[in-house]
């Protein structure tokens, strides 16, 4: 069996949506630390267990982790069979999904001081994730076809 390219043409829109929650909830992670975090890598939040044993040293080890675990991810997504690939892809996109989600309340708040209910901000955040994926996946589609 040949390995296939993530990051080949017919791969890049389907992977797209995956690809965004994955950065996303890396970027709101770092992000989304207390300012006395960047003094001492001990005063760190974080709720995913890998991110609590990288944080606390540094955060170029969390940042390099995540560039092979990203790299990682989706070459299963590509190269398993189905339908292990799309168990694969789904799970890690919820994950991740729910992963940067819980950082949108803190990070509104931080960036724009506007207090607005979590349920509201959560659920936009879902539905813009939604529309972007449903563009990326009925491309894929249309290009199938």
């Amino acid at each position: 069996m040949a390995v296939k390219n993530p990051f080949s043409k017919s791969n890049a829109l389907i992977l797209a949506p995956l690809i965004l929650v994955m950065v996303l909830d890396f970027a709101f992670t770092l992000i989304g630390q207390p300012e006395s975090y960047w003094q001492d890598h001990l005063f760190f939040n974080e709720g995913s267990p890998l991110g609590n044993l990288l944080l606390p040293v540094s955060p170029i080890y969390f940042a390099l982790f995540f560039i092979f675990y990203l790299l990682f991810v989706l070459f299963l997504a590509v190269n398993l069979k189905k339908p292990l690939n799309i168990m694969i892809f789904t799970g890690f996109f919820l994950g991740h999904s729910l992963g940067s989600a819980s950082w949108v309340s803190l990070l509104f708040y931080r960036f724009f001081q506007i207090s607005i209910n979590s349920w509201y901000l959560i659920i936009g955040y879902i539905v813009l994730i939604s529309i972007i994926s449903g563009f990326c996946i009925s491309r894929w589609l249309k290009n199938k076809i």
